[in-house]
This record gives C-alpha cells, structure tokens and sequence, in this order.
C-alpha cells in the first residue's frame, strides 16, 4: 500500500510539473521573439509600392520581348526593404494576410522575418532567420532558425517551416511563367539582387 502512495504521489508531482511547464510554453508563445530587437525599422510609403509593382512590370516585358525573338537575356531584379515592407503593409491594410504585423530585413547574406499573426485566439508572434539558396534555377528559402515567441523550436518544426515557406514561394514567384532559371540571388545592404536568364522557346 505504501509503494502504490508513493507512486500516486509521484506521478501527481510529475502531472504539476507538466502541467506548469505547458503554462509557461504557452505564455512563452505569445512574447516577442529575441530577433525582433535586432532588426532595423524600414520606412513605409507608397511610392515603395509603386516601384516594386513598376519593377515586375518591366521584368514581364523584358521576358516577353527576349522570349520573342528567341533569345537568351541576362535578368537583374532588385527589390528593397523598403519596397516588399511597403508592400506587405498594404496587404495587410487590405486584410489579406492573417497577421497585424510584419517586418523583413535584408542583411548580410540572410532574410530576417518578423511576424504577429492575428489569428483569433492564437495572438502568435514568430522570427525566421534564413537564407535563399538556388536549386536547379530555382530559388529556395533555406531556414536556419525559427522563433515561436521566445521558445526554442525543435529542428523538426524549422524543416517544416521550411517546406511551408518553399510552397508560399513557388506560389507567388510564378517562374515557369515567366520562364526565368536563377542563377544566384545576393542579399545585403536593405536589399535583394536576383540574377536570372530568360529561357528560350522550344
């Protein structure tokens, strides 16, 4: 009888400690992650979004007019922080993202991204930390770390993060469209450079 007061006893501390570190998880979950103080404000406008809308606009033609006339081209395309953060806010104000908040950086080689999703009831606040990487003339969003609040993720959950953010990019960088293969993509000082080459009619 003792042995079996024991167990009880033990196994209702370990349901305390359970219990108490889902608490703090969950509480965890919705703090601000540590990435976001070390990103850089980006000044809004709209001149940014015209642009950046300006921008794809000469990139379908310059495509257009080489697929044309059957000719390779060499394709530089630059966007700013200023660009896609003035962009992504009026998606936001449109309410055609789920979030209230979003931030990118371009620094040094990596994409630093932070979100507060407006998710009723799930007031979640994550950071990424990645790199794009280029995989047969494609681009591909490599994630090194993933914040979810300040909880530190298992590398499963930043893979899954990863394929999740690959999908959203394959959907809105419609290359077979354009038929462009990339051939390297450079980030740093506030900006984004993609070097393609237009692919020519079969």
């Amino acid at each position: 009888m003792k042995v079996l007061q024991v167990f009880l006893m033990v196994m209702g501390v370990l349901a305390i400690l359970a219990i108490i570190a889902f608490i703090i998880g969950y509480i965890l979950a919705f703090l601000t992650p540590d990435i976001r103080s070390s990103m850089r404000p980006v000044v809004l406008s709209s001149e940014a979004v015209d642009s950046l809308n300006d921008k794809i606009t000469d990139l379908k033609k310059s495509v257009a007019a080489a697929e044309s006339t059957k000719t390779q081209k060499d394709i530089d395309f630059v966007m700013t922080e200023e660009e896609i953060n003035s962009a992504l806010v009026m998606m936001l104000a449109e309410g055609t993202l789920p979030a209230k908040e979003i931030l990118v950086n371009f620094n040094d080689g990596y994409v630093l991204t932070y979100t507060a999703w407006s998710v009723p009831g799930l007031p979640l606040k994550t950071g990424i930390f990645g790199q794009i990487e280029v995989e047969d003339g494609k681009p591909k969003m490599v994630v090194r770390d993933f914040f979810l609040g300040k909880l530190a993720v298992p590398d499963e959950i930043d893979r899954g993060v990863e394929s999740l953010a690959n999908i959203v990019i394959k959907l809105n960088i419609p290359l077979e469209e354009l038929r462009l293969t990339i051939k390297d993509v450079t980030i740093g000082e506030g900006q984004m450079r993609i070097s393609a080459v237009t692919k020519t009619a079969k």
